[in-house]
């Protein structure tokens, strides 16, 4: 009698790998940025999964597909009835968008109770009303593009944290800017909406930090302060969200922008569907997925003063820190001041020399690389405008308290 094969007990993500089925996954994604599938594919890599992406990359319903489960990001009407084609396929969703007050009623009840992973709006709004509190800011709006969940879930908490910290809140009620609606108001950008962006932007107090739930929105947001004669960042600061390099490098001046970790979140999508055709049962809530931090680029890369020259200023020691050859009489020829005007401006509004924020901003640029590089202090020292290992680390010592090797060594054990 030949013995019996031992079972195994599947893993999640190994059942391919142990019975050579391997699961097909649909992807049923109405907004996707590289950096979600790149998380789904980290995961179906590791699973062994087939991925069909037909509707992500031409928006045809793959009618014909009969799989395992979905990866959904349903986000409008169109997404809504391609996922009607798949009524008893085991869905993941990836947005409220489905559930929110701007998806038409009769789309919204397939939408409700679905397993769910979403980025945490309520860390995001904190996080995005922070940078701005941290560059000085003192007027800070949220620019509401509609009836979307992001918004009207940041928005609480945003406002508290700027209000918290004694600056004023601004609501930008973008979506009231047209006639249409909510839904397509912001799609459409018609020019109602841009002329009216345009006189928002210009009667609202200066200089202002304003925070947008998508990098997408950006460039509009741009156009609407060039058409004012307003400049970014000096007298308008711009945050987006989602960090998407192809839309953030290439806005009109580089975007700044919340990385909401979107490849964690299309990872811990796959992962909640593989357990839930594994027979687990999903939870309850939605998974939430914390933000990474903001990506300082040009348009918020400035400091808050109400002195335009000294904004200019400031951002010319932002953009050429790393310059060892800058100086006071360099930061007061891209200002359009003299040397005494630029000292006496400085002293009034930053309470500091010119050089003193250049070795700031030197010493704060060298900190961030000593944790998050393995670089030598005297390679941060070469990266961040120093002449030299000693220059940097006197000006370190002077501005922390702390060596530079020290403060790599106590933050690290701290964290």
């Amino acid at each position: 009698m030949k013995p019996k094969k031992k079972r195994t007990r599947l893993k999640a993500g190994q059942h391919g790998a142990l019975q050579h089925i391997r699961r097909n996954v649909l992807l049923l994604l109405g907004w996707n940025t590289y950096e979600l599938r790149r998380g789904i594919v980290r995961y179906a890599r590791e699973a062994r999964w087939i991925l069909e992406d037909t509707y992500c990359i031409n928006g045809i319903v793959p009618v014909w597909w009969k799989g395992d489960g979905i990866l959904a990001l349903i986000t409008n009407p169109k997404d809504a009835i391609a996922q009607r084609h798949f009524p008893d396929a085991p869905l993941v969703d990836i947005s409220k968008g489905w559930v929110s007050s701007s998806m038409p009623a009769k789309y919204r009840a397939a939408g409700r109770n679905r397993p769910r992973v979403l980025y945490d709006n309520a860390q995001i709004g904190r996080l995005a009303a922070e940078h701005f509190v941290e560059r000085g800011f003192k007027h800070i709006a949220l620019l509401n593009g509609g009836n979307y969940w992001m918004e009207k879930e940041r928005l609480p908490f945003f406002r508290q944290t700027v209000e918290k910290a004694g600056a004023q809140f601004h609501e930008i009620r973008y979506y009231e800017s047209s006639p249409q609606d909510a839904h397509h108001r912001v799609l459409h950008d018609d020019p109602a909406a841009h002329q009216w962006l345009v006189k928002t932007l210009m009667d609202l107090p200066k200089p202002l930090g304003v925070a947008l739930a998508s990098d997408s929105i950006a460039a509009r947001v741009m156009r609407a302060c060039d058409d004012a004669g307003l400049s970014v960042p000096e007298q308008v600061a711009i945050l987006g969200c989602h960090n998407d390099p192809f839309v953030c490098e290439f806005a009109p001046v580089p975007l700044s922008s919340v990385d909401d970790d979107l490849e964690r979140l299309g990872y811990e999508a796959a992962k909640l569907l593989d357990r839930i055709l594994d027979g687990k049962r999903p939870p309850r809530e939605p998974i939430l997925i914390p933000p990474k931090g903001v990506v300082m680029r040009l348009s918020t890369n400035v400091l808050a003063v109400p002195d335009l020259n000294v904004a200019r200023a400031v951002r010319f020691i932002f953009e050429h820190y790393a310059e060892n050859s800058i100086g006071a009489p360099e930061v007061a020829a891209a200002a359009g001041l003299s040397r005494s005007a630029l000292d006496r401006a400085f002293q009034r509004f930053l309470r500091q020399t010119p050089t003193q924020k250049i070795l700031s901003v030197r010493v704060e640029h060298a900190k961030k690389l000593l944790l998050e590089t393995d670089l030598k202090a005297h390679e941060i020292a070469v990266q961040t405008g120093f002449t030299g290992i000693v220059h940097f680390s006197q000006a370190f010592h002077r501005l922390t308290g702390s060596r530079p090797s020290r403060f790599r060594r106590e933050t690290q054990l701290r964290g």
